[in-house]
């Protein structure tokens, strides 16, 4: 295990362990979707994380083409889409508060860090979707949210 720190988090994370479990996964859930705009999605990862980001997927054993979960939420303009996703890894927060707040008796709203103008994240100990491979292990999730554009031949939902 090793400590990381990014924004207001202090994490404890076994890198090696997070990315033998991701290098099991084929695809991320983007592709397992396959509607359009999932692979719109898939088709701007390659220019959608901000490069800090991408260090830290490094440093985390996180593959970052290999997220657990997205989901698109809404066109904010033409061509610019909002999503949100998140990717799990081995460890814990030792420090920072949560991502995932209690707004409500049965609401929960996400307080992540801004990296850019386009893209957010957080960590959080509420875990959905959890791989049984990830079953035995501490775990910890990242959420992000981004605004991404509009990449496909195919015309570009209105909603």
């Amino acid at each position: 295990m090793k400590q990381l720190v990014f924004a207001r988090w202090e994490l404890q994370c076994d890198p090696m362990a997070t990315h033998e479990l991701y290098r099991r996964r084929t695809t991320g859930s983007a592709e397992g979707c396959g509607c359009l705009p999932c692979l719109n999605f898939a088709a701007a990862r390659n220019r959608l994380y901000p490069s800090s980001v991408l260090n830290l997927f490094e440093q985390l054993g996180i593959s970052y083409d290999r997220e657990i979960e997205v989901s698109y939420n809404a066109r904010i303009d033409v061509g610019k889409y909002h999503y949100a996703g998140f990717f799990h890894l081995v460890g814990k927060i030792l420090n920072g508060a949560d991502a995932s707040r209690q707004i409500a008796a049965n609401a929960w709203a996400f307080d992540l860090e801004k990296v850019d103008e386009r893209f957010q994240l957080g960590f959080t100990s509420r875990i959905a979707l959890l791989d049984k491979s990830f079953a035995s292990l501490p775990v910890v999730q990242l959420e992000f949210q981004a605004i991404v554009p509009w990449l496909l031949a195919e015309p570009e939902p209105e909603y």
